[in-house]
């Protein structure tokens, strides 16, 4: 009997793990060979504090040598553009961030006061050789205590 409940018990466990794996969100974009990624753990990051995001190049299916940097859209228009760990002592210059198979920026954000309740879309320009792949990610900034919108 004791067999009997721990198989659904495993069967639920899964599942709820699965879908706490599925709440973070992946964009991705083809351009020929090249197959490029961003992810986010939530589409609604608070306004005060960071928002890791990880980044993919994949070129004709094998983790790729590439090059990228972030381009944020308002209504479809280009407002601002930033680097992977800019500012940081890894790029201090703030310059293409060149790696090899992905990348994980824990510095990214925040987003500040002025974001908040305005839809954002922040991409990954990911260039391998002559392909140039822009997965793209919708971004609704939360309000936080201390961090009003304006």
């Amino acid at each position: 009997m004791g067999v009997r409940k721990t198989i659904p018990v495993v069967v639920t466990l899964t599942a709820l793990v699965a879908a706490g794996a599925a709440s973070a969100s992946t964009s991705s974009y083809r351009d020929g060979p090249l197959t490029a990624t961003f992810s986010a753990g939530t589409h609604h990051p608070n306004c005060k504090q960071g928002w890791p995001v990880t980044v993919t190049a994949r070129y004709h299916g094998k983790l790729a040598h590439a090059t990228a940097f972030y381009q944020f859209l308002s209504g479809g228009q280009l407002v601002d553009t930033q680097y992977p760990f800019s500012g940081t002592s890894r790029n201090r210059h703030d310059h293409l961030w060149a790696f090899y198979g992905s990348f994980t920026d824990n510095g990214f954000g925040p987003f500040g006061a002025l974001a908040v309740g305005q839809p954002l879309t922040v991409r990954a320009v990911v260039q391998v050789s002559r392909y140039t792949a822009y997965p793209s990610y919708s971004v609704d900034v939360v309000n936080a205590s201390g961090c009003p919108a304006k």
